[in-house]
């Protein structure tokens, strides 16, 4: 869970800057947390605040470990913003996170920026950043990367203040319905379901699509492209169990024998309440010309499975593929943007 919402940026609410002290402070972090992204999690980040509440209630245990594991103290390293009151306790009214990120050691995640909605345009947001960028940098880190929505432009212009530049992200549009799509075909490239023996190079299309600072802040799992025979019984399994069903669909140029594929539609079809879902990836080097037979394919597969809303994910680096979505009735609904600050 990277998102960050810090807006800015008058001189700073009464209060003191203070590291992060676990055992103290991660029951109002995750209060914090909770109220400022609670709409806007995905299945991971709920998980990682679950998690957080948890740690939470253990205090004892929060404390041995922040005394005995340094991956722990690292994990939880960062800045409060604290206020007090005459006669009441201090408050933790705001947060930030710098924690390695566990795709690269050499750059840190600045994550979980966030501060309370009664304290938020007074340039806390900013100090907390800040921290934790001086933070990164006194550790040695090569630079850090943050994540944040692109309509939260006070937070954008803080970062780009701060030396940050955009560098990729994900953007989620939604379909309430599809009516049925024709298949366009392409005389460049051949569409169809991936071979058997094709795992390895569906893993390398991947490295080559992901933006490299994404897969910095989540690296890409080899079993999700290439997976062994346990992996495979696994989906399969969960599959079953959630009442969904899995297909994808790989793009190739026309007449090309054992080449890497260039294209990749991952389509899960829901026979349950939620909602199908579709992702794409492209390599670089023929962006623009592969998603419409790609993409026509894969919806039109999806026109013909149950009357469900569809949730597609793309990358920001391909702005064909929205274009082509946006043809069939696709809505943009957010997009996460990876921001990057360079130290040396």
């Amino acid at each position: 869970m990277v998102v960050t919402t810090a807006t800015e940026a008058s001189p700073p609410w009464q209060g003191r800057l203070r590291p992060l002290e676990p055992v103290r402070d991660l029951r109002d972090v995750s209060r914090l947390i909770s109220e400022a992204f609670a709409s806007d999690m995905d299945e991971r980040g709920r998980a990682a605040l679950r998690e957080l509440r948890w740690m939470a209630r253990l205090s004892p245990l929060v404390w041995w470990l922040s005394q005995a594991d340094p991956e722990f103290r690292d994990a939880f390293r960062g800045f409060v913003w604290e206020v007090s009151g005459a006669g009441a306790r201090a408050r933790v009214v705001g947060n930030a996170n710098v924690n390695r990120a566990p795709g690269n050691r050499q750059w840190y995640i600045i994550c979980n920026v966030v501060v309370a909605p009664d304290y938020r345009n007074q340039g806390i947001g900013r100090q907390l950043t800040a921290a934790a960028a001086d933070e990164a940098a006194g550790l040695g880190a090569q630079g850090v990367l943050l994540q944040v929505h692109r309509d939260n432009r006070p937070a954008m212009h803080l970062y780009l203040e701060q030396g940050f530049r955009e560098v990729g992200g994900e953007t989620d549009l939604w379909a309430e319905e599809l009516r049925p799509v024709a298949v366009v075909d392409s005389v460049d490239y051949k569409v169809r379901p991936p071979h058997a023996d094709e795992g390895y190079k569906l893993y390398e299309l991947a490295r080559q699509a992901v933006p490299l600072e994404q897969q910095w802040i989540r690296p890409l799992q080899r079993q999700n492209y290439w997976p062994d025979a346990i992996s495979r019984l696994m989906v399969r399994l969960g599959a079953m169990l959630s009442s969904r069903k899995a297909y994808r669909l790989v793009a190739v140029a026309a007449g090309s024998q054992g080449q890497l594929p260039v294209g990749l539609a991952s389509v899960t079809v829901s026979f349950g309440r939620r909602a199908h879902r579709l992702a794409l990836l492209v390599h670089p080097e023929h962006a623009g010309r592969v998603e419409m037979p790609l993409l026509s394919r894969a919806l039109h597969l999806l026109a013909a499975a149950p009357e469900r809303p569809v949730r597609a994910t793309l990358h920001t680096t391909d702005p064909t593929a929205v274009k082509v979505l946006g043809s069939y009735g696709f809505r943009e609904r957010r997009t996460l943007l990876t921001m990057r600050r360079d130290f040396r």
